[in-house]
């Protein structure tokens, strides 16, 4: 797949996780009565740069660092951007003010595969050669339990720049999975959260983000919340702050 992105491991190499039996949160669907609470942080704090990445364990080849031919994004093979013997499951373009970002997904090849070694690489173009250039990636083993990794590029941050929101999904029938936002201009990590029946995605009024989640009271079935709550998250620098939260019943 092309089309036009925790904590990450800059220049080098990176994993996590979440699993449940809960579905993502349908659209909102009728009236939509609001509650506008003063701005608030949220938790979790984002990650500082920097974190110490897990250990990459089993994936065997490593991850090439460089690609030398000055071509266009959308000519970069993907196979040349991934570990030998993965296959590519998704890339994605991102636009910053340091050109175009590729984003490439992949899976190592096994006999289950809901069980397969994974990982996820940022690249650069440089002015000189090799003109493709590895400046971020994560990994997941086998056992971590991550079944596909998704991405949008989009400015969720008011900087006119793409930022890129990553979903590793680790499947059950909530959708669960861990939710990152990656900063690609300073390729800072700046949301990351284990989530089941919800999801995270550019918010309506961007730039900002929207955090979608089913609301379960005693009594609910796993099919039917009480209700859906959205909560709209600005980025003020330094942390997320929730400037509007919607609950509505479903």
């Amino acid at each position: 797949m092309r089309s036009p992105v925790s904590s990450f491991v800059l220049v080098v190499l990176l994993a996590g996780s979440c699993s449940s039996e809960t579905a993502v949160a349908p659209p909102l669907t009728g009236p939509t009565p609001s509650t506008r609470p003063s701005p608030d942080p949220i938790d979790p704090t984002p990650t500082p740069v920097g974190t110490p990445a897990p250990s990459i364990g089993a994936f065997p080849p490593e991850i090439p660092t460089t690609y030398g031919p000055n071509a266009a994004a959308e000519d970069v093979p993907p196979e040349a951007l991934i570990p030998a013997e993965a296959i590519p499951t998704g890339e994605w373009f991102a636009f910053t003010d340091t050109g175009v970002t590729i984003l490439i997904a992949w899976a190592e090849t096994g006999e289950d595969i809901t069980r397969l070694p994974r990982g996820i690489g940022v690249w650069r173009r440089a002015a000189s050669a090799p003109h493709w250039r590895l400046v971020s990636a994560r990994t997941h083993r086998a056992n971590d339990g991550v079944t596909e990794i998704q991405v949008t590029a989009a400015d969720v941050t008011g900087d006119a720049s793409d930022d890129a929101i990553v979903f590793e999904g680790t499947g059950g029938s909530g959708a669960c999975g861990t939710w990152l936002v990656l900063e690609l201009r300073s390729l800072e990590p700046i949301f990351d959260r284990d989530l089941c029946d919800a999801r995270v995605e550019p918010s309506a009024g961007a730039p900002g983000l929207a955090l979608t989640e089913s609301v379960y009271r005693e009594g609910d079935a796993h099919c039917c919340p009480s209700a859906i709550r959205v909560t709209t998250l600005d980025w003020v620098g330094s942390r997320w702050l929730v400037t509007e939260r919607i609950e509505t019943p479903a």
